[in-house]
């Protein structure tokens, strides 16, 4: 009689292979996931801080406008104070009472040399940064009217000062004799 040797047991040798492709799957999912979480963090955080930078920026330019509106209204008011008939001179004079109006602002600086009026200002934000602006004034004597040339409008960072380094030497040592 034959005897044939039957398996009772219905456990494969192929078992520990899947439980191993099954931990590496759910252990690469979890690094997958951990990466991605800290990519979206750090994306917020620029995101966060990219905001804060844009609304600095649009409040920088909205003061350097502010500005530009003030200087503009300088310009008409010295306008205002030229007489109709007064002398062939009359953009000599018109600078004259721009420059006395000008002088008024604190943040406006302005050069009148050879007949050419020059303005600058700055506006400084919060975020390590400022607008910097130069306009050309003119006058047109034939109208009676100021007009003038945006020559500059330059978004720039703000030069931060340099601090030494200071070493203190807080432990002296003990000396030995």
């Amino acid at each position: 009689m034959e005897t044939h040797s039957k398996r009772l047991s219905n456990v494969s040798v192929g078992m520990g292979g899947t439980l191993i492709i099954t931990i590496f799957v759910v252990l690469s999912l979890t690094i997958f996931a951990t990466l991605s979480f800290t990519t979206a963090h750090s994306d917020l955080k620029l995101a966060v801080k990219t905001e804060k930078i844009s609304s600095d920026y649009y409040k920088t330019s909205s003061k350097a406008e502010r500005i530009l509106s003030d200087v503009y209204s300088a310009m008409m008011e010295a306008k205002e104070n030229i007489s109709a008939d007064s002398a062939a001179d009359k953009d000599k004079l018109y600078f004259d009472a721009l420059s006395k109006k000008l002088s008024e602002f604190e943040d406006v600086d302005y050069v009148y040399e050879e007949g050419k009026f020059t303005v600058y200002y700055e506006s400084s934000g919060e975020m390590n940064q400022k607008i910097s602006v130069g306009l050309e004034v003119f006058y047109d004597k034939k109208n009676n009217d100021p007009y003038y040339k945006i020559t500059s409008w330059n978004l720039a960072n703000i030069e931060l000062p340099v601090y030494e380094e200071e070493n203190y030497d807080l432990w002296e040592g003990i000396e030995i004799k």
